[in-house]
C-alpha cells in the first residue's frame, strides 16, 4: 500500500510529495469527465478508511528519505475531504512535517461542512476547483452524487474563503465543448472577484482524461482567461515546466506503478525526476506492458494501460 507517492515537480508548487488518503482505491463524490484516474461511480463516503498512525508513519519515513520537500500535498484518489479523519491527521501533522507546507487538492464539494471545513482550515495553502457556476454545466462534466447541489458548494466555498487565513488558490479546467462558453467564464469571475485568491490557475487538459473529452487550444483558453484578467484576478496560465536539475529519485516498481496510477509522467518529467536505475525498471515495466506510451497535445507520456489504474 503506497500512501506516498513522488516526489514530483509540481509546475504550480514546486517539489511536491503526494500524501495519499485513498491508496487502494478511487473514492470520490464526483466522476469528472477529465479526471486523470479512470471513471467510477460517485460514493458519498470512504469505504477504506486508512488509520491516521499508518499515514503519519507513511510521511515520517518519507521526509527522511526525502529533503528539501516544499509541499506534502494532500490528496486522494479520489476527493480527500471524504476522509472521516482530516481533523486529527492535520492537528497530528503539524507536529512532524518541518519546514514543509501542508498543500489541500479537493474538489471544494465539502466546504460548506463545518466540521470538514474546521480540518481544511488547519492547511498552510488550499487549492480547490471550479469547473461550472451553473447546475446544468455542473453536472455535466463533473458528474456528481445527485444529492449534491452546486448552491450549496458556492456558498461552502464562499465562506471558506473569508474563514481561511493561509494561501488560497483556485483552478479552473476548461473541457471543450462543456464549460468554455463566454457567459459560464463570466459568471465564474464574478463568483471569484471578491475572494483573496493568492493564484487563479486557468488551465485545460494536459494529460490523459478518463472520458473521451478534448482540451482547448491555446488560443481558446487565452481569450478565457482575458475575462478572469478583466475581473482583476490574478489569473496564471501554467505551461509545462521540465525540470532542469536531475533529481534522481529512486523509486521500486511498485512506487513507479503507484505514481503513474494517479498522474501520468511525461518523457521530460521522468528524465529530469528520476534516477537511471528507476528508468531502467520503467523500461522493464514497458516491455511487460504494465506501462504504456500516449500522446496528448504533443507531449509524450508515460500511462498505465486501461484496466490497470486504481478503480
Amino acid at each position: 500500500m503506497n500512501i506516498i507517492f513522488g516526489p514530483i515537480q509540481s509546475r504550480r508548487f514546486g517539489e511536491s510529495l503526494g500524501v495519499d488518503l485513498s491508496p487502494q482505491t478511487k473514492q470520490c463524490n464526483y466522476d469528472c469527465l477529465y479526471c486523470e484516474l479512470e471513471g467510477k461511480k460517485a460514493q458519498m463516503s470512504m469505504q477504506e478508511v486508512l488509520k491516521v498512525e499508518d499515514i503519519l508513519t507513511a510521511i515520517k519515513d518519507a521526509l527522511k528519505k526525502y529533503k528539501n520537500i516544499q509541499s506534502l500535498t494532500i490528496t486522494a484518489n479520489g476527493e480527500p475531504t471524504l476522509y472521516p479523519y482530516l481533523y486529527e491527521l492535520m492537528l497530528k501533522l503539524e507536529d512532524i512535517k518541518g519546514d514543509s507546507q501542508t498543500l489541500l487538492l479537493t474538489n471544494g464539494s465539502l466546504l460548506w461542512d463545518l466540521n470538514i471545513s474546521k480540518a481544511c482550515l488547519l492547511f498552510d495553502k488550499v487549492k480547490f476547483s471550479l469547473d461550472a457556476i451553473t447546475q446544468e454545466t455542473f453536472r455535466k462534466i463533473d458528474r456528481p452524487l445527485k444529492n449534491i447541489t452546486l448552491e450549496k458548494i458556492l456558498a461552502g466555498i464562499y465562506q471558506f474563503s473569508a474563514d481561511f487565513s493561509g494561501e488560497l488558490y483556485a483552478e479552473i479546467l476548461f473541457v471543450k465543448g462543456i464549460n468554455d462558453t463566454i457567459l459560464e467564464a463570466q459568471k465564474m469571475a464574478q463568483f471569484l472577484a471578491s475572494m483573496r485568491l493568492k493564484r487563479l490557475d486557468i488551465s485545460t487538459i494536459d494529460r490523459p482524461p478518463a472520458y473521451a473529452v478534448k482540451p482547448l487550444s491555446l488560443e481558446e483558453l487565452q481569450k478565457l482567461a482575458n475575462i478572469f484578467y478583466a475581473y482583476n484576478l490574478p489569473v496564471f496560465l501554467p505551461t509545462r515546466v521540465n525540470p532542469t536539475t536531475p533529481k534522481n529519485i529512486d523509486l521500486t516498481q511498485e512506487q513507479i506503478l503507484k505514481t503513474l496510477a494517479l498522474r501520468p509522467m511525461s518523457i521530460e518529467d521522468v528524465r529530469g525526476l528520476w534516477s537511471d536505475s528507476t528508468q531502467t525498471l520503467l523500461q522493464n515495466l514497458i516491455c511487460s506492458k504494465q506501462v504504456i506510451k500516449i500522446s496528448l497535445n504533443g507531449v509524450e507520456f508515460y500511462d498505465l494501460p486501461k484496466g490497470l489504474h486504481s478503480k
